[in-house]
């Protein structure tokens, strides 16, 4: 995708992920790719949510007056944790893990 083919409200940032998980794995399709995309709304998401609470002080007012963590803090930590597990079923282990793994599990070391 070139720069002007990105979604309008994706944020910089997570389009610097979504470029570097597919130089790294470019032969991504299907499901796989659909889950990047989702990783990459869910980091939208947690950029925006992070400026929201940023702007904010990172404190919000509870319901009995009392000072908070902003509820943004908690959605973005979340929306950044989901795109985590998600990007880490997309990147293939390193070849050197994979050999670790095969020795592991009793296969042959190549």
């Amino acid at each position: 995708m070139t720069a002007s083919a990105y979604p309008e409200h994706w944020h910089p940032s997570a389009i610097d992920t979504y470029e570097t998980v597919l130089a790294e794995q470019p032969e991504l399709s299907g499901a796989a790719f659909s889950s990047l995309i989702e990783a990459t709304e869910l980091l939208t998401t947690a950029y925006r949510l992070a400026e929201v609470a940023a702007a904010a002080g990172y404190v919000s007012t509870g319901s009995m007056g009392q000072a908070v963590v902003h509820p943004a803090t908690v959605e973005s930590r979340l929306a950044r944790a989901d795109a985590a597990r998600i990007l880490a079923r997309l990147i293939a282990p390193t070849s050197r893990g994979q050999r670790l793994a095969r020795q592991r599990h009793g296969g042959a070391a190549r």
